[in-house]
């Protein structure tokens, strides 16, 4: 049987893998000691949580509205090709309150 590795944090608590919200206001999971609550990331969550930050640097700002024919329309940065969005892929879209929505890129 394969058991998962514990990794000790110097107090004496163990590491554990959560959601947590970091200083600069991103979301992702890092390992958080359960004694301390001492943070810190292993390498794959890093490489991701670097690739979130990207993520934020690029679409963190304020757009105006389009009109685009009878509709309406946002324009994204280019940048975003990396991250899966480009012309014609499908999109989902969620109401999170009356004044907010989620985009996901199917």
């Amino acid at each position: 049987m394969d058991k998962k590795r514990k990794i000790k944090c110097d107090c004496g608590g163990i590491f554990v893998e959560k959601q947590t919200q970091l200083d600069d206001g991103i979301v992702t999971k890092a390992m958080i000691c359960d004694k301390c609550d001492y943070t810190t990331l292993t390498t794959e969550q890093a490489k991701k949580y670097v690739k979130l930050k990207e993520l934020h640097e690029i679409i963190d700002a304020k757009r105006k509205i389009i009109k685009i024919g009878n509709s309406m329309g946002l324009t994204l940065p280019d940048k975003l090709h990396s991250f899966g969005a480009k012309v014609g892929k499908t999109i989902k879209t969620e109401a999170l309150t009356e004044n907010s929505f989620k985009v996901e890129f199917t």
